[in-house]
């Protein structure tokens, strides 16, 4: 046989290059998943060399791979522009499923709207099989990160939740893979007022996250925590945590994680300068929109603006007592705090709207006492049996209650039992919520 270039073709020739293709891409794809990013510009380099002298219809899939990692890489580097141009077209006729959800990831970031997220073409029914895997957590992960901007806080809790189970069954429970998952549970941990389950799934994790996590999650990660020990008191950790993060910013040129941790920075050491933002543009209800009017109210009451700011608050607190927000409003500052005080203490009587909005307000300054009182308890958790534990262990693993009972020698309905008593003791709905909540207190 002989190839249009006129070199003769051979088998054992041939086989060789796919068995060097396939390592490169190995290499790469390790390197991608560690952050390792010299590693993997190295490894498609290599792979780019290997198939320039290669035209053939059969080395068509390693071209494809060649431009899906080097979109991860460019992604990596918060090139998010050229890395969408690189696999849009992939995606879109070839029907690849890891280059759909890569480009579902590279549009959330490059626009965080919705309707600019390429289709997600996976089925979420079917079990991911090999490299599917990271595909099935970076889609949770965006869908979970979405549908926490629109304020579905339970949504994309459930959403992280299974990524998180399944980077975990895995993975392992600290790898690289696992810290976005985690980060993105850990915020809606934290904005419901669950510091202690937020802190316990990121501490443990800190490092690789900073080692090993992508720019979005060091950035989610580096300001919860920092929040965090603000809450507890701690003011001069929270400020090492954020310019440890403008450092590691500088240091792997993400100008990004710089902007985002240096605006953190400077609403923790000036508190005056909260509130100065523009208004969410079209008025789109979202959590940085309620986070922007919320500063804006703090800022107008700082300025003692007077009965004004009630009419100001009102409408953030509707929208927290339905979406079920917590933190956003102590983290708004000292002066909406105070506006909350005035409101539980001192209500107007003449305005019927303070009274349903009564229990409300209760809960949030029972929040602010619980984050300042050092170590909070874990809402709704009360401890598990052995038996339990034994069992909850087994279900992280990815086993069914079939075979959890087969490996137990009792019966199904005996695992179903422990489980709904699982379910209720830390306060969950699912197995993958369950998992996730018992190891972010400990149980596990």
């Amino acid at each position: 046989m002989v190839l249009r270039s006129g070199t003769r073709f051979s088998p054992t020739r041939s086989s060789e290059d796919t068995w060097e293709l396939r390592r490169s891409i190995v290499r790469a794809r390790c390197a991608l998943i560690n952050m390792r990013l010299a590693d993997a510009s190295r490894a498609t380099a290599h792979l780019k060399r290997l198939l320039s002298g290669h035209c053939e219809p059969s080395f068509a899939r390693y071209a494809c791979t060649l431009r899906l990692l080097e979109a991860s890489i460019l992604a990596a580097q918060d090139d998010f522009s050229a890395a969408r141009s690189l696999c849009r077209d992939m995606a879109g006729h070839t029907g690849d499923a890891v280059a759909a959800a890569v480009l579902r990831y590279l549009d959330w970031e490059h626009g965080k709207r919705e309707q600019l997220c390429a289709p997600d073409t996976i089925d979420y029914l079917t079990p991911p099989v090999g490299g599917n895997a990271v595909c099935r957590i970076l889609s949770l992960c965006v869908c979970a990160a979405l549908a926490f901007d629109r304020l579905e806080l339970a949504v994309s809790a459930k959403l992280a939740a299974d990524a998180l189970q399944l980077a975990r069954r895995r993975f392992g429970s600290h790898s690289p893979i696992s810290t976005f998952p985690a980060t993105l549970l850990a915020q809606v941990a934290y904005e419901q007022g669950r510091l202690e389950e937020a802190e316990a799934l990121l501490r443990p994790r800190f490092s690789v996250i900073r080692a090993s996590g992508m720019l979005e999650c060091v950035a989610r990660a580096s300001v919860l925590l920092a929040r965090i020990s603000l809450h507890r008191g701690r003011h001069r950790a929270a400020l090492t945590l954020l310019r440890d993060a403008e450092a590691l910013g500088r240091a792997r040129r993400w100008p990004r994680l710089v902007s985002i941790v240096s605006s953190e920075y400077a609403r923790v050491i000036e508190p005056d300068r909260i509130g100065r933002e523009p208004q969410a543009p079209g008025g789109v209800l979202s959590f940085s929109s309620v986070a922007a009017g919320l500063r804006r109210v703090s800022c107008a009451a700082s300025r003692g603006s007077g009965d004004d700011d009630y009419e100001r608050l009102i409408p953030w607190l509707r929208i927290g007592a339905a979406r079920g927000l917590c933190m956003v409003f102590l983290d708004a500052g000292q002066p909406v705090l105070d506006l909350l005080r005035r409101l539980y203490y001192t209500p107007p009587t003449d305005d019927p709207r303070f009274t349903d909005l009564r229990p409300y307000v209760t809960t949030l300054l029972t929040s602010t006492l619980d984050s300042n009182g050092g170590e909070q308890t874990s809402v709704g958790c009360r401890p598990l049996s052995r038996r339990e534990t034994g069992i909850l262990q087994l279900i992280a693993d990815g086993m069914s209650n079939k075979r959890i009972a087969q490996s137990l020698g009792i019966t199904p309905e005996t695992v179903k039992s422990h489980t709904k008593s699982i379910f209720v003791k830390l306060a969950t709905r699912t197995r993958a919520h369950a998992v996730a909540r018992a190891e972010a207190v400990g149980f596990l």
